[in-house]
């Protein structure tokens, strides 16, 4: 991965709140003191979320979401639902190795009468189903520090007319490494990762597919093979209080040598995303776990 490669593109719509995500990051990413947290079992709540993203991978038009929600954290011995890791069930769990459900997903893609895509039909948003092996290389003497190197394995599927449409699969193994510290009965969570993407050429036909109708002078026909998608590097931070949960993420994707890197379709081989969540916790057990 090459950062000096060309510059890097940050859409017009991602600076106010690339400004926004850094000082949240910053603010929260001081030393504290690391200790054991027990957190409820249940939690219920609102809140609200801001995410500036591409369409899709390449793209230079890009999506700024601003999406109430509800809040709902499970942290059962079998299911969990957070924030951080989204709805996961332990299919396997042994003291090193963990089999969870896996979940993702992706915008729509609107049809649009400029950019690469200009003229071409719209595409529906995306849903990832899959499992994830987890695999912790190392932990630290405290037990808030670790590291591990995650396979997630998903099928994918279009969400809109029809209701579900198969469109391949995707794998992205990525390292990942964690903190997870308690302040004043807060817990701080610190995570960066980083890793390479894999998918099938039936993926990869969904977004830089061009058929022969949609061919013109600038735009040649393209039909995309699987393989290597590009790498990414996330970083996120996260304070979860009796009250309130608050956090930012930051992600750069680089697509160079992408298989389908030469689509005409693709616009960018560098860019940035952002994200912000804010949420109010309105109820809560009184029967805590460890986390």
């Amino acid at each position: 991965m090459n950062l000096m490669a060309e510059p890097l593109s940050v859409r017009p719509g991602a600076t106010r709140l690339f400004g926004v995500a850094l000082w949240v990051i910053a603010s929260l990413c001081m030393p504290r003191p690391a200790h054991a947290a027990h957190l409820p079992l249940w939690e219920l709540g609102i809140g609200i979320g801001s995410l500036n993203t591409p369409h899709y991978r390449g793209s230079e038009s890009d999506a700024d979401l601003l999406l109430p929600f509800p809040y709902v954290i499970y942290r059962g011995s079998f299911l969990q639902i957070d924030r951080e890791d989204g709805v996961r069930g332990k299919l396997f769990n042994s003291e090193d190795i963990r089999v969870e459900l896996s979940l993702a997903g992706n915008v729509p893609v609107p049809d649009t009468d400029g950019g690469a895509r200009s003229d071409m039909d719209a595409l529906d948003p995306l849903l990832e189903v899959g499992a994830e092996l987890i695999v912790d290389l190392w932990r630290g003497s405290d037990g808030e520090h670790s590291f591990g190197f995650n396979v997630p394995l998903r099928l994918v599927y279009s969400v809109g007319d029809p209701l579900l449409e198969f469109q391949g699969v995707t794998v992205s193994p990525y390292f990942n490494y964690r903190i997870r510290q308690e302040d004043h009965g807060a817990l701080l969570r610190y995570n960066a990762s980083f890793g390479p993407i894999f998918a099938s050429s039936r993926y990869n036909d969904y977004f830089y597919e061009v058929n022969p109708e949609f061919v013109t002078p600038q735009r040649a026909e393209y039909h995309a093979d699987s393989g290597y998608g590009g790498s990414r590097v996330t970083l996120s931070v996260t304070r979860h209080a009796q009250q309130y949960m608050v956090g930012a993420f930051a992600r750069y994707d680089n697509l160079d040598g992408a298989v389908f890197a030469d689509s005409p379709l693709v616009e960018t081989r560098d860019y940035f995303i952002f994200g912000l969540v804010f949420a109010w916790i309105l109820g809560a057990s009184d029967e805590t776990v460890a986390h």
